[in-house]
Order: structure tokens, then C-alpha cells, then sequence
């Protein structure tokens, strides 16, 4: 008798098991190490947010998407019409959209969006918006002050992805932070800050952008991002398979990860520049002669070669190269000149002493104190240009901070010199970090110039056409590269390590590693 309830309980076990669905049995998850630049990320809402997070691009969707073709896709609007002064944009919305929390998405939400979003710190993306008409359910007019021929570019970044309007009024404050509701291909789970963030997939997503095969829902059931700020660490979980993928991958471990027949080397365009800023607030920073002589002493192929191993390319302006607007006549870019450094110094009343470096006429010690985060490429980055401004007579302390607190010391300008980077691949990240209403951060130059506001006003909002947005943002890029606020230092590419699991697809489009095109994506 006992052996016939054994069986039979075997049997019902045998068939419960069998019932129980595929993606249960098998979850896929996909681990990543994210970004190390967002490690100090302290919320995912994008109407508020100053840091972004890669992860906005799975939780969000947005209006407009732009492709690694230089193309501009189907978001949330199905299709677009601009009228011929530029100043009418009528836009049809998708249909059958609902965010996570199972709201619609339609016209009334796509106008509150853009409105609320003016009361954020990317309001300017919106600033040539004068107001917005709904035309039915689906269907809305933008109606403009003025051209804006960065308008698609705009709809279609990170920090203009559309939260849920319902959510973000019911929860406030929390909205971001403890309550993330977006209408993109995975839904926010867990976030455990310095630890990691859990997405898991929307089942309900079907209605991916233009260029994604896949329109949803997503293969991957789960993506995990790590926070991990060693860099072996992240190696070695890479290696080990603990990780499918690593952003920025850091040069010292390129070469490795090519050797390795389980890993993958993935090269997407560069959009990343390395600089240092200057405090110009900050004496002796205050006189554009001293900045000169510090930024003239920067070898930037020096740093390519022996920092980054050549992986990439040395910056002489403060825009990415494949930017029009960086295109900046060779006489006023920022190159190594030593001897144009001394010269700057010394005109700048700052001789050499006795132990080389130089002193002004009361004795005091050319002596400035250098932040950068302590990770390998900033810090040998710094320790570099630490000794490139010995050779001039600047005497350089570095100081090294986690990624994650470092921006608290440049809002405060506990700084003279920071060695830093951004990722941007628009001529207005110009006014993101030099806006004189942006003192401390993201302004970390502290820099305050009325010709240099008039030229940035000229180049964001009376520029007419996209040529003329061109020609106002090199006028103004010239202008900034001759008060010498940066020394520029270099182009990277952009590297991510991946490990053997994850499948990618063939001719995807999407600017962003793990962006919408994760939608056609797979784990083995």
C-alpha cells in the first residue's frame, strides 16, 4: 500500500512539475556592470534627474528614438510633420500604450509631460516649446517660439523618457526613487543603492521602436545591473561569468578580453570626452593667463598613447569629433605647447623657483589641488598631468574620491583642478556644464561670463536653421576655447567586455549597448 501512495505521488508530483510554465523553469537573467560614471545616480526619475542611469532606457520609453544610422525612428509618436517656418509640430501618438502601473499612454499625457518637464534641470529641451494643443485621443500640435532644429534630437534622449502621469502624481517625491513607472520593455523591481537595480520584463510590451526587429515583448526574462567600482572585480566577473557584460571596459583589460575565446570586445561610436576643468573662481584660476599655461602643458597624445594604449583618439576642443560644431580652426583648439605654457605663466607674473616650481611676487607657491575619481583611467590620468604641470613649474596635489561622492565636492568647489568626462553627443553639453545658473554642478568650472551667456543664448535659441545652429555653437565653442575654462584630453571609444551567454542580434540600431535593442537580444 505504502509503495502505491509513493507511486502515486510521484506520478501527481511528475505532472505538477510539467505544468509548471518554461520561463519559470528557466528565468534568464542578464547581469551587468554598469557605467561606472552612474554610480552616484540618486534617482530614475527623468523629469528630475541630473545623473542618468543606462536603465532608463529599458523602464522609459520616449517620443522619439535616434539610430545608430543617424536616423530618427517611431517612438511613442507614430509619425511627425513639422510645417515650413519650423515653428508647428503635429504628432500622431501610438495607440494601445499602457504604463506599468496600467495606465494609458495618450495626448493628455503626452502634454503634461512636456510641460512638467520645465520644471526640471533639462528644461531647456523644452525651452522653444510655447504650448501644446490635443488635437484627439491619439494626436497632439507642438507649437513653437522660435525654430528649434535640435527638437528630434531632444525627444529623443534619456532625460526626456516619459514617466507615468498618474504615478508621478500619486507618489511625489518617492516617484524615482521607491516608485519607478515607465511604459518601456522591463518594469523597475528592487534597487538597493551602491548595490545593484533589478528590472524584470513587461509581458504586456509589444510596441517596441521603429528600428527593433522585435517589437515585445523582451527574450530576457530579468537584467540585473551591478554596482561594482573595482575594476578587476568587474574583470574578473566578466571572466568568470558572473557578468555578460561590462561597460566601459577599461583599456588595461582590452587586450585580455580579446585573448579570451569565451569573451567579446564590442566597440559602439565614441560620445565620451575626457577634460579638465578648472575652477576659474578659484585664484589663481581667476586670470585666463594661468589657465592658459595649465591647459598649453596637457600633452594629449602623450595621455592616448600611454594611458589609453591608443584606444582612441587625443582632444584638442571640448566636443566629441564627430560633432560639426567641433570642427574648430587648429590656431584656436587646445594642443600641448610647453613652451607656450611657460610663456603664459610667466607673463602671468609667476617665476621659477629655486626647487622649480613657480612663485608669484610675494613668494606663494603655484600649488592647486586636483580631484578625479579613483578608478584607473582618471587616476593615472591625473598622476600624468600631475607631472606634465611639474614640468612647467605647477606643483599639482591630487586628491582621489569615490565615484559616487565626488560631485558633492564640486558643487561645493572643493577644487581647483578635476580631471573628469561626459558622455554627450550634442554641441549644447556646452551649456549643460557652462551656463552661469549652474554654478558648482553640473557648471563645476564655476565659470561666469557675459559674452560667453550671450554667445550660448545665441547658439540655443535663435538658431534657425540646423546650419545655423552649426556656425552659432563653433562661435561660441571658440570663445570658450580661448578663455581655456577645460583642458581637453581625449576621445575614447566606446568598449564593452561580453561574455559567451548572451546572444546579440545582427544589424541592430540602437546608439545605447543595452538600450531598446535589447528587445532582440537572447541568453543562451
Amino acid at each position: 500500500m505504502r509503495k502505491m501512495v509513493g507511486g502515486l505521488l510521484l506520478v501527481i508530483l511528475s505532472a505538477a512539475f510539467l505544468l509548471i510554465p518554461a520561463s519559470a523553469m528557466a528565468e534568464k537573467v542578464l547581469y551587468a556592470a554598469g557605467d561606472p560614471n552612474e554610480l552616484g545616480v540618486t534617482t530614475f526619475n527623468p523629469i528630475k534627474v541630473e545623473l542618468n542611469h543606462e536603465a532608463v532606457s529599458l523602464i522609459y520609453d520616449k517620443l522619439v528614438e535616434w539610430g545608430l544610422d543617424g536616423n530618427y525612428y517611431p517612438g511613442l509618436a507614430e509619425s511627425w510633420s513639422i510645417s515650413e517656418d519650423g515653428l508647428v509640430w503635429k504628432m500622431k501618438l501610438k495607440q494601445g500604450v499602457t504604463f506599468h502601473d496600467g495606465s494609458p499612454f495618450n495626448a493628455e499625457v503626452a502634454k503634461w509631460f512636456l510641460k512638467e518637464m520645465e520644471t526640471g534641470p533639462s528644461a531647456y529641451m523644452v525651452g522653444a516649446i510655447d504650448h501644446v494643443d490635443i488635437d484627439g485621443p491619439h494626436a497632439i500640435t507642438i507649437h513653437l517660439q522660435h525654430p528649434e532644429p535640435n527638437m528630434l534630437f531632444n525627444l529623443s534622449q534619456t532625460f526626456m523618457a516619459v514617466p507615468s502621469m498618474e504615478a508621478y502624481k500619486k507618489y511625489g517625491e518617492d516617484f524615482g526613487t521607491k516608485h519607478v513607472v515607465g511604459s518601456g520593455p522591463y518594469m523597475f523591481e528592487s534597487w538597493s543603492p551602491g548595490d545593484k537595480l533589478v528590472l524584470t520584463r513587461n509581458p504586456n510590451y509589444t510596441w517596441g521602436p521603429g528600428f527593433a526587429k522585435n517589437k515585445g515583448p523582451a527574450k530576457i526574462d530579468k537584467v540585473v545591473y551591478r554596482d561594482i567600482k573595482e575594476e578587476s572585480t568587474r574583470f574578473l566577473e566578466l571572466k568568470t561569468g558572473k557578468l555578460d557584460v561590462v561597460f566601459a571596459l577599461p583599456t588595461m583589460f582590452i587586450g585580455k578580453v580579446e585573448q579570451d575565446k569565451s569573451l567579446r570586445v564590442v566597440r559602439l561610436p565614441g560620445d565620451q570626452l575626457y577634460h579638465m576643468v578648472m575652477n576659474t573662481q578659484s585664484p589663481p584660476l581667476d586670470d585666463r593667463l594661468v589657465r592658459k599655461g595649465i591647459a598649453l602643458a596637457v600633452d594629449q597624445v602623450s595621455i592616448t598613447k600611454n594611458v589609453f594604449a591608443d584606444a582612441g583618439k587625443p582632444a584638442f576642443t571640448y566636443l566629441i569629433d564627430a560633432l560639426p560644431a567641433s570642427k574648430i580652426a587648429e590656431k584656436d583648439q587646445v594642443r600641448f605647447d610647453p613652451e607656450g605654457a611657460k610663456a603664459a605663466l610667466e607673463e602671468a607674473g609667476w617665476t621659477v623657483g629655486k626647487d622649480g616650481i613657480r612663485v608669484d611676487k610675494d613668494g606663494n607657491r603655484l600649488t592647486l589641488k586636483m580631484l578625479a575619481k579613483n578608478e584607473s583611467s582618471y587616476r593615472r590620468t591625473a598622476e600624468v598631468i600631475q607631472a606634465q604641470l611639474a614640468e612647467v613649474g605647477v606643483d599639482a596635489k591630487i586628491t582621489l574620491l569615490d565615484p559616487s561622492t565626488i560631485r558633492a565636492h564640486l558643487k561645493n568647489g572643493e577644487h581647483q583642478l578635476a580631471v573628469r568626462s561626459y558622455e554627450w553627443e550634442n554641441a549644447d553639453i556646452l551649456e549643460w556644464f557652462l551656463n552661469s545658473t549652474r554654478l558648482g554642478y553640473p557648471n563645476a568650472a564655476f565659470w561666469h561670463d557675459n559674452e560667453s551667456d550671450y554667445l550660448m543664448q545665441k547658439a540655443m535659441t535663435r538658431s534657425r536653421s540646423q546650419q545655423e545652429r552649426i556656425d552659432n555653437f563653433k562661435e561660441y565653442h571658440t570663445y570658450l576655447l580661448n578663455q581655456y575654462v577645460w583642458a581637453p584630453i581625449y576621445l575614447p571609444d566606446t568598449v564593452f567586455g561580453v561574455g559567451k551567454r548572451l546572444v546579440l542580434s545582427d544589424g541592430c540600431l540602437d546608439r545605447r549597448f543595452l538600450g531598446m535593442g535589447v528587445l532582440d537580444y537572447d541568453l543562451k
